[in-house]
């Protein structure tokens, strides 16, 4: 019996594959090293910088504001009486801005690649200065302040730049987020499944231009946030907020964290084209202006290289399994006669396959089911949408987004008997399309006082089917009675309605005032979550922060729908979880944060999270169900609301941005994460794995004309996952895995370690720029155990089933024109 979860190595490759693809990448590199330096003697190449400069509260443009080059001040512009502004002559290379205005605190920009062909929008908003002991305070540590400006703690920002040069990220906020404090890998190396503060995966939220999406994931499964790929486009981000906890009354149907993704806008002023050809895809992106200075366009669209080359017969995803995935994304702006009034009309989607086949006939073995089935998976998912922005006055702002978006998770497993005759074992289909929208409203009553309030409406129509028959060991299936375990279909609604004040009474503090509200049409359930949040500014380089509230979340839609027989025999069917209450989870936070006058940053933050009205199963049972030790799914079988949990620990960061050609971030994590049942006893949870550490760096070498050779290392070492230990006398009688009575989640596996690697050359020229890399997940190729199986011809737990995380290369070639 198989104690943890798992599921494929997307990549494997051969040590002849790994030295004929590193041998193949340093070819490549030096070739285009000799290519660029003979552009050594060119003409020195240089860069329009454009963008716009808001108040981050009233979101009104700021004029007269002080543009610079952060290294040469010669270069220097303002902005004009729309917040606009045009900075010319920027030299190529990683390059930082200074905002600067009377009143604001200063701004100054983390390390920004500057290329040849690319013209970047470089848009900021700025926050009303603090002055302490006649000392302006820069702002919040700069690149990693949150832009939600009512986040206070357990929040951070990030860009799409950090998303390509932290190693093995490649373009995924999930993979990303591995570097971040409080945040580990899920069961899988190959997914990228996240747990914050050793919470599931199921806890997260995405939210996209401000209302809340559909699993952005490529191979979604049901009642996950993650899967093996994000849908997004790494093209098409702006900066966008990450939370592991303690989000504002603004966000709801959420228990851990959440992603709260922007788009930006395309070239007002000129085309320009991006091809990236590399492992995970073929990316091509165009941006430009649809009416100049007024209007852009931006797209992006990947068809995945691995479904390409098992086209022609190449099989890298693993042994008889193929995969394929595209996504689309796209952004539209638009600018009217009315200075005071923006729209955009945005949208992502994503389409993925995954085929497991059975072995040749001759190659089967009895007993081993695997080698007798086949398979098919995947998910599509889609949103589309229409943003409205309208300044009404120099106080107050109404933002509005109304969207179409679907969500499909599919199953249709097969076996084949010994006639070679194919038997469905495994039937699911999961239908979600939802029509939504969200509006919010900003006031700014005084210095002292602010408000916000808003709304999140989805009108969803719904259909969940699934029909298994439980596998055993036998491969040569005649009688294949299965049953349905789920069936619905209709149209429901959900809604949320948030206000929240904030209050400073003076110049050093903050304090947030919340409360938000959650409904489900379906089952008339809701709940109501008050959140508290502080900021108090010591001095001009320390702070502390504080939150308390109250977070609730709705189950996976599907497990609503689950039904069964009244009573054995029954021909009546009820669904027993219909009418389930959401769970919830208090949240306490304090956090310490200090920024030195180089902007290295450390962060220290104490929490603690209670949980309720977790799903359980009866304690009885030898298989005690507490439904957020899993990473995705529902409950199949009736459950009471009545579990609990907690989760206790701090979370450390030292920080040091991109500047002066290097950058790092040192994190380390001590936790305890417990549930409890209704007999009251304390277990551990799946995630427990104590502590969850990372060390993040990077260094950057610069030759002449803008080339570059980037270099990284991110080092992860967390405690091991958990497994239940074994009874090894029953198991013995029994033939079977019995678990160990009251010992639930009890053991670990040894410590999880992986070292990431990346390497990177960008080149300019006057007709094109680009740059040539390769990623290394899992640098050493170390196996780490994450399942655990039962071995009943030996009565003893067998370690050696490892599950992914093999030496994974991303090489990858971007061409920008």
């Amino acid at each position: 019996m198989q104690l943890g979860t798992r599921t494929n190595i997307p990549f494997s490759f051969s040590d002849q594959s790994k030295r004929f693809l590193i041998r193949t990448f340093f070819l490549v590199f030096i070739l285009s090293g000799s290519f660029s330096s003979n552009n050594l003697f060119a003409q020195k190449l240089t860069q329009t910088i454009r963008g716009i400069v808001k108040d981050k509260i009233s979101d009104e443009p700021l004029v007269g504001v002080s543009v610079t080059l952060n290294s040469d001040e010669n270069i220097g512009t303002t902005t004009d009486l729309n917040g606009k502004y045009e900075l010319e002559n920027v030299p190529m290379g990683r390059q930082q801005f200074k905002f600067s205005y009377i009143g604001f605190q200063t701004i100054i920009t983390e390390g920004i690649i500057i290329s040849a062909n690319r013209s970047e929008d470089l848009n900021i908003s700025m926050s009303e200065g603090i002055l302490l002991d006649n000392v302006q305070i820069v702002a919040d540590g700069n690149a990693s302040a949150p832009i939600n400006e009512l986040a206070t703690v357990s929040a951070r920002s990030f860009s799409v730049e950090e998303t390509e040069r932290i190693p093995a990220g490649v373009n995924d906020m999930g993979r990303m987020a591995l570097s971040y404090p409080g945040v580990q890998q899920g069961s899988n190396d190959t997914e990228n499944d996240i747990i914050i503060r050793g919470n599931s995966s199921v806890g997260i939220l995405w939210r996209l231009e401000g209302i809340d999406i559909p699993n952005p994931n490529h191979f979604a499964r049901p009642g996950t946030s993650g899967g093996g790929i994000t849908v997004f486009s790494a093209q098409l981000l702006a900066k966008s907020d990450f939370y592991t906890g303690g989000m504002p009354a603004e966000f709801g149907n959420a228990l851990s964290g959440a992603f709260d993704v922007h788009f930006r806008k395309g070239n007002k002023v000129e085309p320009q084209h991006r091809v990236r050809i590399g492992l995970l895809g073929l990316d091509f992106a165009t941006e430009g202006p649809i009416k100049k200075g007024k209007s852009s366009y931006l797209v992006n669209y990947r068809y995945s290289t691995l479904g390409l080359l098992n086209s022609l017969g190449f099989e890298l995803v693993g042994e008889r399994v193929s995969n394929n995935f595209q996504d689309l994304s796209f952004n539209l702006s638009f600018e009217g006669k009315d200075p005071t009034v923006q729209w955009t009309v945005f949208g992502i989607g994503g389409l993925s396959t995954e085929h497991y086949s059975p072995k040749p006939a001759e190659e089967r073995e009895i007993g081993r089911s695997n080698h007798w089935e086949d398979r098919y998976q995947g998910s599509n998912m889609a949103t589309g949408g229409v943003t409205y922005t309208k300044i009404l006055n120099s106080k107050s702002y109404i933002k509005g987004t109304t969207s179409l978006m679907s969500g499909y998770v599919f199953r249709d497993y097969d076996t084949l008997s010994l006639a070679n005759i194919p038997y469905t074992y495994n039937t699911q289909d999961y239908n979600d399309t939802r029509l939504s929208t969200a509006w919010s409203y900003w006031y700014e009553i005084n210095d002292q006082w602010k408000i916000k309030a808003g709304t999140i409406l989805h009108g969803i129509n719904y259909k969940f089917y699934k029909e298994t028959k439980a596998r055993s060991n036998t491969s040569n299936i005649i009688n294949f009675n299965r049953n349905l375990n789920l069936n619905g279909g209709g149209f429901g609604f959900t809604g949320q309605v948030y206000g929240l004040a904030q209050y400073a009474p003076t110049k050093k503090l903050q304090m947030n005032f919340g409360l938000h509200a959650l409904y489900l049409g379906l089952n008339n359930t809701a709940a109501l979550d008050p959140r508290l949040s502080m900021k108090y500014s010591v001095s001009n380089t320390q702070k502390f922060g504080l939150a308390i509230g109250k977070h609730s979340q709705m189950l996976p839609l599907a497990a609503y729908f689950f039904e069964e027989p009244e009573s054995e025999g029954s021909s009546v069917i009820v669904r027993p979880n219909f009418n389930a209450p959401f769970m919830s989870a208090n949240h306490y936070i304090l956090s310490y944060t200090f920024v030195s006058p180089k902007l290295i940053k450390f962060n220290a933050e104490i929490y603690y999270q209670q949980l309720n009205k977790v799903p359980i199963r009866d304690v009885q049972r030898e298989d005690a169900y507490w439904m957020l030790n899993n990473q995705n799914d529902f409950p199949e079988f009736k459950v009471e609301s009545e579990g609990k949990g907690e989760n206790y620990g701090v979370d450390l960061a030292l920080e040091k941005f991109f500047s002066n050609k290097i950058y790092f971030l040192l994190t380390g994590s001590f936790f305890e994460s417990n549930y409890i049942l209704t007999d009251g006893i304390k277990h551990p949870t799946r995630f427990s794995t104590k502590w969850v550490s990372t060390f993040t760096l990077g260094k950057e070498i610069e030759f002449k004309k803008g080339g570059a050779l980037q270099f990284g290392a991110r080092f992860m070492y967390n405690g091991g996952f958990r497994y239940t230990p074994y009874d090894p006398v029953l198991s013995d009688l029994q033939n079977r895995y019995v678990p160990l009575n009251n010992a639930n989640w009890e053991s670990q596996v040894p410590p999880y370690y992986r070292i990431d690697s990346r390497i990177a050359y960008r080149y300019n020229k006057k007709r094109f720029s680009g740059s040539i890399s390769l990623d290394i997940q899992n640098l050493t190729g170390r196996k780490n155990i994450n399942s655990v199986s039962y071995n009943s011809n030996l009565n003893e737990l067998d370690f050696t089933r490892y599950d992914g995380g093999d030496f994974i290369p991303v090489l990858s070639f971007v061409f920008d024109f």
